[in-house]
C-alpha cells in the first residue's frame, strides 16, 4: 500500500518542488494572517473598541468580584496552584517556578495515558479523537475537587489551546468554586482559530471569553481577544533558571541553531554554509538529529542563532521561548530576527543581537566570530537581564497580582 505521507515528503524534498511548496505555504500563512489582522482592525474600530492594559486589568478584577469571589491574599511559598499543563515538549520548564510559589496540583493528561499525538495529530478531528478528548476533560473536575479538599486552590493556571482545555469543564469549576482562571497562549498569530475539536476550536478565539484573563505573546492579538469578548494582556515567554544557566565547557561550536528543520530554516542554514559559516543545526530533520541537552549546545557555541519567523514565513515574527532561554543561559551570544516586541525586553546590540535579513545575519556572524570577547560580554549582560526580569517566576507574580492573590502594585 502506498504511504501518501511518505510520497508527499519525497516530492517536497525535490529542490524545485520543495521551493515552490515552501513559497506557497509562506504566501498562504501571510495571506491568512493579513486577513485576520485587518478583520479585527476594522471590527475594533466599528465597535469603538481600543485595547488598554489598565482597563483590561480592571475588567478582570471586576469579573472576578462580580461572581462573589474575593481572593485570599497570599505570600509566595503559600500559593496553591491547580495547573493544567500537559507534560511534553518544553512544558516541563513551566513547573519549577510554579512550585516556588507554593504547592502545585498538576493535571497532566500525558501521565494519565493520553498521547499528545491524539490532540495534536493534525487538523481533522474524527469521532475517536473527540471521544478521547471528552474522556480526558472529564477527569479534570474530580482531580480539582480532591486537590481543593486538601488545601483551597488559589488559582487555575492553564497552558494550552482548545484541544487541551474544555470551556464547559472550566465553567463548571468556576460555578462551584468561583476561583480565578488564567490561560497562557504563545501561538496566537498562527494558531488563533484552528479546527473545531468539540465545544470550540483549538485556538484561543473561542476560549478567550470563557477565561478570566488570557496572556498572549503577540501584542497585536490583544485587540483580537477584546473583539471576541475576552480579556488579554501581552506578556512574553520567559526561562527556567533551574535548567538554563551557564556551564563550564569549551566553546567549540562557532555557530549553532537548535530547532526543527522545516520551511525557510533549511534555506537559511544552506545560505550560511554556502558562505563558509561553520554552523551546526540540531533538531528534528537535521543530520545531527535532536539535541538531547540544548543547554550544552548553548554554552558551547560562540553564537547561538535564532530565527524569529513563524511557520514558513521568514518575515512574520513572534516572540519565542528561545528568545529568553538562550540569553538566560548566558553561554554564547544570541543572534536572532529583529522583532519590535522583543526589542522591548532587551537592549539590542548590548544584550542580544538582531538582523533584518540574511545579509545582516551573515555580516554579524562574521564580525562576532572575529571578536569573541565582545560576543561574550553581550551574552553575560543578557544573562543578568534575564535573571532580573525574565524568569517564569516574574510572569507568574504579575498574573497573581492582577487577580489579587498577591498584593497589588501601586501602579495597577
Amino acid at each position: 500500500m502506498i504511504n501518501l505521507v511518505s510520497v508527499k515528503t519525497l516530492i517536497q524534498s525535490a529542490p524545485v518542488i520543495g521551493s515552490a511548496w515552501a513559497g506557497f505555504r509562506c504566501w498562504q500563512l501571510q495571506h491568512e494572517y493579513d486577513q485576520r489582522r485587518e478583520y479585527y482592525a476594522r471590527t475594533t474600530i466599528e465597535r469603538g473598541l481600543s485595547y488598554n492594559e489598565q482597563e483590561t486589568i480592571a475588567a478582570v478584577r471586576k469579573r472576578i468580584s462580580d461572581r462573589g469571589y474575593a481572593p485570599t491574599t497570599r505570600k509566595i511559598h503559600d500559593i496553591h496552584t491547580f495547573a493544567v499543563i500537559p507534560q511534553f515538549s518544553w512544558h516541563k520548564y513551566l513547573l519549577p517556578d510554579l512550585q516556588e510559589l507554593g504547592p502545585v496540583t498538576l493535571f497532566d493528561y500525558v501521565a494519565l495515558g493520553y498521547s499528545p499525538e491524539i490532540f495534536y495529530g493534525g487538523p481533522k478531528w474524527n469521532s475517536e479523537r473527540m471521544r478521547l478528548r471528552k474522556d480526558m476533560a472529564s477527569k479534570v473536575l474530580p482531580m480539582f475537587r480532591k486537590a481543593y479538599r486538601k488545601k483551597p486552590v488559589d488559582w487555575i493556571f492553564c497552558y494550552g489551546g482548545g484541544q487541551d482545555i474544555s470551556a464547559p469543564v472550566i465553567n463548571q469549576i468556576v460555578s462551584e468554586y468561583r476561583i480565578p482562571v488564567i490561560n497562557v497562549t504563545f501561538d496566537d498569530k498562527q494558531g488563533w482559530a484552528g479546527p473545531v475539536c468539540g465545544e470550540h476550536c483549538t485556538g484561543a478565539r473561542d476560549l478567550t471569553k470563557e477565561i478570566d484573563v488570557f496572556f498572549t505573546s503577540a501584542r497585536v492579538a490583544c485587540e483580537w481577544h477584546l473583539a471576541q469578548g475576552g480579556r488579554a494582556i501581552y506578556m512574553p515567554e520567559a526561562f527556567d533558571n533551574t535548567y538554563f544557566h551557564p556551564r563550564a565547557c569549551k566553546n567549540d561550536i562557532p555557530v549553532s541553531f537548535v530547532g526543527a528543520s522545516y520551511g525557510f530554516r533549511k534555506q537559511v542554514i544552506k545560505f550560511l554554509q554556502n558562505h563558509g559559516v561553520d554552523i551546526q543545526a540540531y533538531g528534528t530533520g537535521w543530520p545531527r538529529g535532536f539535541a538531547n541537552d540544548p543547554v550544552d549546545i548553548f554554552n558551547r557555541s560562540i553564537i547561538n542563532l535564532g530565527m524569529g519567523g513563524i511557520g514558513y514565513s521568514e518575515s512574520l515574527t513572534n516572540v519565542k521561548g528561545r528568545d529568553f532561554e538562550i540569553p538566560g543561559t548566558g553561554g554564547g551570544v544570541y543572534l536572532t530576527s529583529f522583532n519590535p516586541d522583543l526589542a522591548q525586553h532587551f537592549t539590542i546590540g548590548e544584550e542580544i543581537l538582531c538582523y533584518r535579513n540574511r545579509d545582516e545575519m551573515l555580516e554579524l556572524i562574521r564580525y562576532y566570530l572575529q571578536h569573541r570577547d565582545e560576543a561574550q560580554k553581550i551574552a553575560e549582560k543578557a544573562r543578568i537581564r534575564c535573571l532580573q526580569e525574565h524568569r517564569w517566576l516574574f510572569r507568574y507574580q504579575r498574573m497573581l497580582e492582577i487577580i489579587g492573590v498577591l498584593p497589588q502594585k501601586m501602579d495597577d
